[in-house]
């Protein structure tokens, strides 16, 4: 076992990062208190993004397979009907539950799986275009692709690996993601702020107008937040798609460990523009158990005098983990660090400190990687 453990104090100005289903900022209730929440998921998304896009590892999640494979084909010069009739008998193959968008459940796949069960429609596309013709499902045909298809699909890349994948409906597809993202929150006591605000209507018909064409309210937030996240190298390592290959796990981690400290959930960032990096940032490798210092903001911080959660924030981070150490050890810590906005502060439980987030990164990687090759 060789986890790599991140955590991250950010202070994030007026924004709604992440919205319930009323388009409200994300709440819990934590230490009896009311904190702003940032959803696994939300966090989660636009790192894969990052990753995808830093590595070239590629994977898209959809039920629009068929559609898909469809505008593949019609790519290669077949007729739309044609196309069409493929699409409509690839997603009859998949053997999944359909409704009028593609499959019910959505499907995680290397980017290219769309234009590997095109060619799959290329090898029988006389058998394809004689279904067509009939105007009717031909069992066998679907049964013959049903196999190549599953099996494209069931397929797994590195960003597959990292990521995990649910795919209940095709045994064997389902992945462990090797990484864990916890939910972020607000370390001290927070609340909604509601904004009023009014649209102009730039074209009025006399001057005793206002000119107000809109009226409404949003709810936005602010604070300082943890994050966390946990990545197991030997999970990893060991997913089908991955295979051992070190040189493409150490490229996945950079990128996440990269990820994780650059990028935030992007919502109402047009209005709000909250690009912040955290205050601090402290890593750990671990070979007995990942461990999450959630427990230091269970007790709501207090701004200190003069305002201000920040610094209250990375001193309690500190301190529980110096009474982590204590109680549990560091035997199984092969590298404890952290680097920070405030050069003054000497936080002994997070390690040695560095003096930015790529030095920090690197040393915390390359110690993950070197922990792992002496574990084996």
């Amino acid at each position: 076992m060789v986890f790599l453990c991140l955590h991250a104090v950010q202070t994030i100005p007026y924004a709604n990062l992440n919205r319930d289903d009323l388009g409200a900022p994300k709440t819990l209730t934590f230490g009896g208190s009311t904190r702003i929440r940032l959803s696994s998921q939300a966090l989660g998304r636009p790192l894969r993004d990052y990753v995808e896009d830093t590595t070239g590892i590629h994977a898209v999640r959809t039920r629009r397979i068929g559609q898909q494979v469809t505008e593949q084909l019609g790519q290669r010069g077949w007729s739309t009907e044609l196309a069409a009739a493929a699409g409509q008998i690839v997603l009859d193959a998949t053997g999944f539950k359909l409704d009028k968008n593609g499959t019910k459940s959505l499907l995680f796949v290397p980017a290219a799986t769309a234009a590997q069960i095109a060619d799959l429609c290329v090898e029988h596309q006389d058998a394809i275009e004689e279904t067509a013709a009939k105007g009717k499902t031909d069992k066998k045909l679907i049964n013959t692709l049903g196999t190549g298809v599953r099996d494209l699909i069931g397929r797994r890349n590195g960003s597959i690996a990292l990521f995990g994948r649910m795919l209940s409906e095709l045994p064997g597809a389902g992945v462990d993601a090797s990484r864990q993202m916890a939910h972020g929150f607000t370390t001290h006591t927070a609340r909604r702020q509601p904004d009023f605000f009014v649209a102009v209507d730039d074209v009025t018909h006399d001057s005793e107008e206002t000119g107000s064409g809109h009226m409404n309210h949003h709810e936005f937030m602010s604070g300082v937040f943890y994050r966390y996240a946990v990545l197991d190298l030997p999970e990893l390592l060991s997913a089908d798609g991955l295979d051992g290959d070190t040189d493409t796990a150490r490229m996945l981690v950079d990128a996440f460990v990269a990820g994780f400290i650059r990028v935030l959930p992007q919502a109402k960032k047009n209005v709000t523009a909250p690009h912040t990096v955290p205050d601090l940032v402290h890593m750990s490798v671990r070979t007995d158990q990942p461990i999450n210092y959630a427990g230091a903001f269970e007790k709501p911080v207090a701004a200190e005098q003069g305002g201000g959660w920040a610094r209250p924030s990375r001193i309690a981070l500190d301190q529980y983990a110096r009474a982590i150490n204590r109680l549990m050890g560091t035997d199984d810590i092969a590298f404890s660090g952290y680097a920070s906005i405030a050069d003054d502060e000497k936080l002994t439980g997070l390690g040695n400190q560095l003096d930015s987030y790529n030095a920090l990164s690197q040393t915390a990687v390359d110690a993950l990687f070197k922990a792992h090759t002496t574990a084996h």
